[in-house]
């Protein structure tokens, strides 16, 4: 069979590179530590494991349509004769690829799609395409391509939610075309969280069970991305990649050994694990993104209450953490139910008084299947159901205490607030003091500061 595995461009692309633009005006790179331009741009990793699976001497061929400018773009061949056509995407994907399948399937070729939206949206998707996968695909998808060879393929294939991580396959990512064009490559070592966050959409769609890959199964993974790229930023997909912190240590150790620099998703308490912390310097941690959400008790006592109890200390943990040499990413979402004209600057305050490596900014988004989603939809507060909008930018709900303008115009204030040159140098004088208190050697610290691309910082 010859078969097409393909990452639809989300609606968010053009726009979301043009408000971006505006914003940052060229004057500097975003991320320096990892040298881009303005967006992150990943390939897709569920396609490419989906791709592992395919057992036996097929084509294969993945696609990724997503782009940051023209030089990574890769168009889509429509006319090209594959026998199925494999698809995914989040909400503000899904409009472009339902237009790809209904492209495809007038030519008489068969179409599946997985990923968040089709699984927390499945008969929607199905009017679209052939076969919807729910939830995970490790267990549904050797069972769809039995059927779909034997000519019997069901509408619908539902994941138990429970798949063991450490008898997945090994992503193929050797069918991404110059990999190269890539800023940062996906790795998953573990899927689940054991929080349940109102807006979290993840929860709902892979289910509450923690599960780990062996950390030799990381490892390899890395391996092979390192002989495809001389260089490559490791990115962890996982939800919350240090919550077993037993497991966590194991892989951190590991990862010291390869010689990369990576980024992953955590929650505040990792500041009350010295070792933890020490092993993330170590193993060349350069940032750790983590959902603060809001400075507000009772914004978080109703989306998070875990992150409420540790409110207070947030400061603190920021300053533990940034104190090892690891960047915090301190993730924000405007409009919650509490916040009123006053959160942006009490949030730059915040920004500024933490100093935080990072800093990134979303509006509140009521993503399908989620808590937040059915509460705003009983409270007749929904506005928008048009998935091409369901991105960090726009509004699509009657927020309490401010308006969709105050919103939009006061993110984008935040965004410039913290990507002003002088906000930009004060951070970075921060940082230099951090890696020269921790490494007083000269030599010492400039071969560290080359491990994390941050040499900069010297």
């Amino acid at each position: 069979m010859k078969i097409a595995f393909i990452s639809p461009r989300g609606s968010e692309s053009n726009q979301q590179n043009n408000i971006l633009n505006s914003i940052y005006q060229k004057l500097m790179k975003i991320l320096t530590f990892i040298e881009i331009e303005d967006v992150e741009f990943m390939p897709n990793l569920g396609l490419l494991t989906l791709a592992g699976l395919v057992q036996g001497n097929h084509e294969l061929r993945y696609i990724e349509e997503d782009y940051v400018d023209e030089s990574t773009m890769e168009p889509i061949v429509f006319d090209e004769n594959f026998d199925l056509v494999v698809l995914t995407g989040v909400n503000s994907q899904a409009h472009r690829a339902y237009e790809i399948a209904e492209t495809f399937r007038k030519r008489g070729i068969y179409t599946v799609m997985g990923g968040l939206h089709a699984s927390l949206l499945p008969e929607e998707a199905k009017a679209h395409v052939d076969t919807v996968i729910i939830g995970e695909g490790e267990d549904t998808f050797p069972v769809f391509l039995a059927d779909f060879e034997k000519g019997e393929p069901k509408p619908y294939y539902k994941s138990s939610g429970e798949f063991d991580l450490r008898f997945a396959p090994t992503p193929r990512f050797d069918l991404i075309h110059n990999i190269t064009r890539f800023n940062k490559i996906t790795v998953q070592a573990t899927r689940g969280c054991p929080h349940k966050c109102e807006f979290c959409c993840l929860f709902e769609a892979y289910g509450p069970k923690y599960r780990k890959k062996k950390p030799e199964q990381v490892v390899k993974e890395i391996e092979i991305i390192k002989s495809l790229h001389p260089h490559p930023f490791i990115s962890f997909a996982d939800e919350n990649l240090l919550a077993d912190r037993k497991y966590s240590k194991e892989l951190l150790r590991q990862l010291a050994k390869l010689d990369i620099r990576w980024e992953g998703y955590a929650d505040i308490s990792v500041a009350e694990d010295e070792e933890l912390l020490e092993l993330l310097a170590a193993s060349n941690c350069v940032l750790l993104m983590i959902g603060l959400e809001s400075l507000d008790s009772d914004n978080l006592t109703t989306i998070a209450p875990f992150k409420a109890k540790r409110i207070a200390s947030y400061p603190q943990a920021i300053e533990k953490i940034q104190s090892y040499g690891v960047g915090v990413m301190g993730l924000f979402m405007l409009g919650f139910d509490h916040d009123t004209e006053n959160v942006f600057v009490n949030i730059r305050d915040f920004i500024k008084q933490t100093n935080m490596f990072d800093v990134d900014f979303a509006i509140v988004c009521p993503i399908p299947g989620t808590r937040l989603y059915k509460r705003l939809r009983e409270e007749g507060r929904i506005t928008c159901e048009d998935w091409d909008k369901y991105a960090w930018y726009n509004v699509n709900f009657e927020p309490k205490n401010l308006t969709p303008k105050q919103l939009k115009e006061g993110i984008m204030w935040l965004f410039r607030e913290f990507n002003k040159p002088e906000e930009i140098a004060r951070k970075k004088e921060r940082f230099q003091q951090i890696y020269r208190r921790l490494y007083p050697d000269e030599f010492t610290r400039k071969n560290k500061l080359e491990k994390l691309g941050m040499v900069q910082y010297g």
